[in-house]
């Protein structure tokens, strides 16, 4: 299932390119395609932005339809979608209907994974992300296979060479030339870090998320566990930090 959202990630990167995200007027759904398309009653094809849910004949992709089906079809939704539309002609947007956004809620029903594209997905990035954990956390929908039993930071080297998700709390960020490192322990020669080169930090950049808020934050980490100075996973993107909604007092 990882690999499923990384390779989506890549094909859409190529397709897609937007300005910016504008409010639009209500529109009603008239036809439910999938999971994550739609379209409404002025003629356009809807494709709902930040999430990606399983394609036809993958498990849950009919689970997915049918959710919004329930949540969606004849109801009067409003858009906020971006300025400019995919190579299929699809407009991408937030769908809200009745006050909830049913990206968010997609997501966090675990029937979709986060694809966040910028400019447009960051508005939503942080949120897709932790409603994405949320999903995780009680291993709901597609986050409930074995791929998707967490690990506890301080067990991530028994999993060394093998792809899963590593859980804990970020302790602290160090900064170096090459790299920032997510220390889950106190010893970065020893306890599992996450480790994001250029190509990652420059990914949060563009979806408008500093690392550095991550500090102190439960968090799921998904990728592949390698040894280097203890178990480390190398994150090339948002999409394999997923942090736990903050509590509020």
């Amino acid at each position: 299932m990882f690999k499923f959202v990384v390779t989506g990630l890549i094909a859409w990167t190529a397709i897609f390119s937007s300005q910016a995200v504008m409010a639009d007027g209500p529109v009603r759904v008239v036809r439910v395609l999938d999971g994550d398309t739609v379209r409404v009653s002025d003629g356009r094809t809807v494709r709902l932005l930040g999430v990606d849910t399983p394609e036809k004949g993958e498990p849950l992709a009919e689970e997915a339809r049918l959710w919004l089906v329930e949540q969606s079809l004849g109801r009067v939704v409003t858009l906020e979608e971006c300025a400019e539309k995919d190579k299929y002609g699809r407009t991408l947007a937030l769908l809200e209907s009745s006050g909830r956004k049913l990206n968010l809620k997609l997501a966090g029903a675990g029937l979709a994974v986060p694809m966040l594209i910028p400019p447009c997905a960051n508005t939503v990035a942080e949120s897709v992300l932790e409603a994405s954990a949320s999903a995780l956390e009680i291993r709901r929908g597609v986050y409930g296979s074995g791929f998707y039993d967490p690990v506890p930071h301080y067990r991530a080297g028994e999993i060394i060479g093998e792809k899963g998700v590593v859980f804990g709390k970020v302790l602290n960020i160090h900064r170096g030339k090459k790299a920032v490192h997510l220390n889950f322990g106190s010893d970065w020669k020893t306890d599992f870090t996450a480790v994001l080169f250029k190509r990652g930090q420059s990914r949060f950049r563009s979806l408008g998320l500093n690392p550095e808020d991550l500090v102190g934050r439960n968090v799921y980490v998904l990728g592949k566990v390698k040894q280097y100075y203890g178990p480390r996973i190398i994150v090339s993107g948002p999409e394999q930090i997923l942090p736990l909604p903050v509590e509020l007092p």
